[in-house]
């Protein structure tokens, strides 16, 4: 599928996956140092993990909305 017709759920996803294969590729050595960037600090990986947390801290906004009560000076709708 392309880009316009997939849904913001599935862009979250791939984004995630993406984040997701881009640490395991910038995975710190035994000296410490990324092996694809030879630097201590990885911006890409830090970038990654960046993407990682907004993504988490969506989910959890959208997952922890509290239910609406029913207002009493609302008129109830029959079906």
């Amino acid at each position: 599928m392309t880009a316009p017709f997939l849904s913001l759920a599935q862009i979250r996803n791939r984004l995630i996956l993406t984040a997701r294969w881009v640490l395991r590729d910038h995975r710190p050595g035994p000296d410490g140092r990324c092996p694809i960037c030879r630097t201590a600090n990885c911006p890409v990986a830090t970038a990654a993990r960046n993407v990682l947390r907004a993504a988490k801290q969506v989910q959890q906004r959208s997952t922890a909305t509290e239910p609406t009560t029913p207002d009493p000076n609302d008129p109830q709708q029959t079906g």
